[in-house]
């Protein structure tokens, strides 16, 4: 090495330095997130590593072409990435995928899982600060060197390190060619199926492009839509004699399989299960449809009867689509019906404040206009939200429609809302016995809630749904066991005005609660989602119109909600 490479190597070891530890965070995030990487040939670890190093090369070509004396800048996409690091790491252990760029600048959603978040810290994420630490370091050793490189040199290792990125993502883009015939099955159309897998092997950027340019709202095909919309209506069994309010309790993240236990004499539902035993509809078999707007997806499909996309969050890519919600019929119905929401998070968490709006309700009671009793945490919990919800039916007007939403039984499982004296068995894992007993937590106050509607002479005018909003990984609660049956969730119907004549393990979907609910409810409407209700004569679902709905129905959700079919109807 001659004396002028050494000093150029000097005058720019900090920048590079830093493009280095870039590297290194962009790995690990990309290794944390896709944790199943059963589906990868050699040649994806080849791409990962190759497109990683050219999303360095441009996140700082223009750094490096623009940055005299101000070394500090240097930080600016450092920073960048090492927030994208730590974002994607942390939503990954949540939601088991890279963050979706339309959520970023979804700050309100992170208000009450403060907490969560904290606790989804690994001690491998002592990388990031480790990382952090040395680039503090070698700015202090290095930086004043810079200082010394001329303008033209600057420029030109600039040029070549966007050249590198060109080149890499150009041979990258060559050796496709010959082995794909078309460049849209490469690295197109995977995405769409495949959207983490994808961006392991091509990049953040590349990810995160094709996430914003990706119309979520597809283009429909007229030809599908004109042989699946004879499918799309169909008949309702509507009650004579419906209730006159509706209440739906939307439990977080509720499995069927503790509603059956009993440890040591006590029950881990003992409100659930004296509903039950007072003549209430109960069914252990329900599976959850969500994708990646987690709650969101739950409340969407109960509430419209479609199914939530596969890409994208639903209730973000089609936030502006008129919908036949089960608020907008009931007022449809009767116009004097309200219809209000309760939760315990703020009213911008996942956009409840708009999105209630788009669903027909009237009201929205947040944690922001919660004010019975001073309160420090950012969402509420179980017995407040109940509390909150007694005293808006007690003084709101009938008949109502009021969906509440828990929030105690949430991820992570670390504390307890209530220590309780059940004797769990030692093989149980921490984890498990934090959940079952938040989960008893929730029936505690549930029953008093139900006490209160008897108390008031509510209850026995309402129809009480109770529901989980999804199912969850064993991975939260660490259950060693793989059945399937861990990952139903239940579902109650409460003071149904006709008896409902199914099975309790009777396999259903969150898609039949919506026309369950309008059969119940006495709406007579053409829509009645994708699902099946509850109430319709086995007979019906041997017919070969109900067959073809139920083989179809996500393709009837999907062209439902690209055509915005309910605006253009």
């Amino acid at each position: 090495m001659n004396k002028k490479t050494g000093t150029l190597l000097r005058q720019l070891a900090f920048p590079m330095l830093l493009m280095l530890l870039c590297y290194i965070n962009l790995q690990y995030m990309h290794y944390t997130v896709l944790m199943d990487k059963y589906s990868l040939t050699t040649f994806s670890y080849v791409e990962n590593i190759f497109h990683t190093l050219a999303d360095v090369c441009l996140f700082f070509f223009l750094p490096l072409f623009l940055i005299k004396k101000k070394t500090y800048l240097f930080f600016i996409p450092y920073a960048l990435i090492t927030l994208l690091t730590i974002v994607n790491v942390l939503y990954s252990r949540f939601f088991y995928t890279y963050m979706p760029p339309v959520l970023y600048g979804e700050v309100n959603n992170l208000g009450g899982i403060s907490a969560s978040v904290l606790s989804m810290f690994r001690w491998s994420d002592i990388t990031i600060v480790i990382t952090a630490v040395a680039g503090i370091l070698f700015y202090k050793a290095y930086h004043v060197g810079y200082y010394g490189i001329a303008d033209k040199v600057r420029r030109i290792v600039s040029a070549c390190i966007l050249g590198t990125a060109v080149l890499i993502i150009g041979v990258l883009v060559s050796i496709a060619t010959i082995h794909w015939s078309s460049l849209k099955y490469k690295y197109i159309h995977p995405f769409k199926n495949s959207p983490t897998e994808c961006i392991f092997k091509f990049g953040i950027l590349y990810g995160t492009a094709m996430q914003f340019i990706s119309n979520n709202k597809q283009d429909y095909d007229p030809k599908d839509f004109a042989r699946l919309e004879p499918l799309f209506n169909a008949a309702g069994y509507c009650t004579g004699q419906p209730k006159k309010n509706i209440i739906f309790i939307l439990v977080e993240s509720f499995l069927a399989f503790p509603t059956s236990m009993s440890i040591g004499g006590v029950e881990i539902t003992p409100t659930l299960n004296r509903l039950v035993r007072e003549g209430a509809y109960y069914n252990k078999n329900m599976t959850s449809l969500i994708q990646l707007g987690e709650s969101s997806d739950g409340q969407f499909t109960y509430l419209n009867g479609l199914l939530p996309k596969k890409r994208g969050v639903t209730v973000y890519d089609y936030f502006d689509n008129t919908f036949e919600s089960i608020p907008i019929l009931l007022k449809r119905k009767n116009p004097e019906t309200e219809c209000r929401m309760v939760i315990p998070t703020s009213s911008k968490m996942w956009r409840q404040d708009g999105i209630c709006i788009r669903y027909g309700f009237d009201r929205l009671y947040s944690r922001k206009e919660y004010a019975l009793k001073e309160c420090d945490d950012s969402w509420l919990n179980d017995k407040l939200l109940f509390e909150y919800a007694a005293s808006i039916d007690k003084t709101g007007k009938q008949p109502f429609f009021s969906m509440i939403l828990t929030s105690s039984t949430h991820s992570p499982y670390k504390k307890m809302f209530e220590e309780y004296a059940i004797p769990f068995p030692e093989s149980y894992s921490d984890e498990l016995k934090v959940y079952l007993s938040d989960i008893h937590y929730m029936d505690k106050y549930l029953g008093k809630y139900i006490d209160f509607l008897k108390a008031n002479h509510l209850y026995d005018n309402s129809l009480i749904i109770i529901a989980s909003d999804h199912s969850i990984s064993n991975d939260w609660l660490k259950l060693k066991e793989e059945d399937s049956a861990y990952s139903k969730i239940p579902l109650y119907i409460v003071n149904a005005p006709q008896k409902i004549n199914q099975r309790s393990d009777l396999a259903i979907s969150q898609a039949d609660l919506f026309p369950t609910i309008l059969d119940l409810a006495g709406i007579d409407s053409q829509w009645r989602g994708v699902g099946n209700s509850l109430l319709r004569p086995d007979s019906v679902m041997d017919s070969e119109r109900e067959k073809l709905r139920v083989l179809h129905r996500e393709e009837i959700s999907d062209i439902i909600l690209d055509s915005d079919y309910f605006k253009i109807k």
